[in-house]
């Protein structure tokens, strides 16, 4: 009997090992399940991904070639400020050797004009000379004859005085028109 009990013990054993392992692996398969279901939703997703990436594909392409479209357009305006900035120094070195020669003329100018004023002052003072060596001489001519004809001597200085006078006039005109 022993042996009917260990027996029976056994297939009891071996019974519960079976039920355990059935519901082991029935749990598993549920489990196993929802995995393929989860995997099967992913797969849905990343399809659905995928067409919409490939959607946009295209509109990104189109955005990229504008972008560099635009980059070109952008580089030809830098190219053209460049040939607009070269123009500009040109035109400003142009302008700077037309005022530095201008400069030069006018100072030339103002160097003449110096120049003509002293020749003028140079010629008020021979003229102012010449009178005075006329005054000189008319006294000595007028001296020499009152001494041969007896002439005062006061009578004539008093009129080349006179005389004098007038002359003086005009260079003082002269000095203040400077």
């Amino acid at each position: 009997m022993i042996m009917a009990w260990s027996a029976a013990i056994a297939a009891g054993a071996f019974v519960i090992l079976v039920a355990g392992l059935l519901v082991g692996m029935r749990i598993l398969l549920g489990r196993l399940a929802k995995v393929q279901q989860s995997a099967e939703a992913m797969q849905r997703d990343v399809s659905r991904l995928t067409a919409e990436l490939s959607g946009l594909l295209p509109p990104t392409e189109e955005a990229i070639r504008t972008a560099q479209r635009q980059l070109s357009a952008v580089n030809r305006f830098f190219e053209a400020a460049g040939e607009v900035g070269g123009a500009i120094k040109h035109t400003t070195s142009a302008v700077e050797s037309v005022t530095a020669v201008l400069a030069e003329s006018a100072a030339r100018h103002a160097e003449r004009t110096e120049t003509k004023r002293q020749a003028g002052e140079v010629f008020e003072w021979a003229e102012l000379g010449i009178a005075a060596w006329q005054l000189w001489q008319s006294r000595r001519s007028s001296a020499v004859s009152s001494e041969n004809d007896g002439v005062r001597h006061d009578a004539h200085v008093t009129a080349s005085s006179s005389e004098s006078t007038g002359r003086g006039e005009g260079h003082a005109k002269n000095e203040r028109s400077e």
